[in-house]
């Protein structure tokens, strides 16, 4: 399991770092902006993924499972959102280091089915990597190209 941890804890770290590279890329202009018409304003959008990325951190290493606000209406500027972001990605990496490789084999049943701290963590990147690629399609929407993210590959 400490492979896994170790694995899965890079991985995570080295995406908060290339999320970075579009987070610094915001506007007020662009927070406010919809990109589909039935959609939530862009800033809201990683707005959510950002408190996710607590949501999950934090209670993974502290079973505390409470949503926080991800409204423009909280965070009103390009600023506020990033220095949010660099606030978070502290949290979450400080929460992240109270878990040892043997915790991520711990049951959870606050949800609605029994799943594995691991399954958790997974589904923390999963969710904010599919919440990454809707950014950079609603970048390219709104006309903004988005930074280039050093892919191995």
């Amino acid at each position: 399991m400490k492979q896994v941890y170790t694995f899965l804890t890079s991985a995570i770290e080295r995406h908060f770092e290339e999320t970075k590279l579009l987070v610094n890329q915001l506007t007020d202009q662009i927070i406010v902006s919809e990109p589909v018409q039935t959609g939530r304003p862009l800033g809201e959008i990683i707005l959510h993924m950002i408190r996710s990325l607590e949501f999950y951190s934090r209670g993974l290493a502290t079973n505390h499972w409470e949503p926080l606000s991800y409204n423009l209406s909280d965070y009103g500027s390009a600023q506020d959102i990033n220095n949010l972001y660099t606030t978070v990605v502290k949290k979450s990496l400080n929460h992240l280091k109270q878990l040892s490789p043997a915790d991520l084999n711990d049951t959870l049943n606050n949800f609605n089915r029994s799943t594995s701290k691991l399954e958790v963590l997974m589904e923390m990147l999963e969710h904010s990597i599919q919440h990454r690629g809707q950014l950079l399609v609603y970048f390219r929407l709104v006309n903004l190209e988005p930074a280039k993210i050093p892919y191995i590959v």
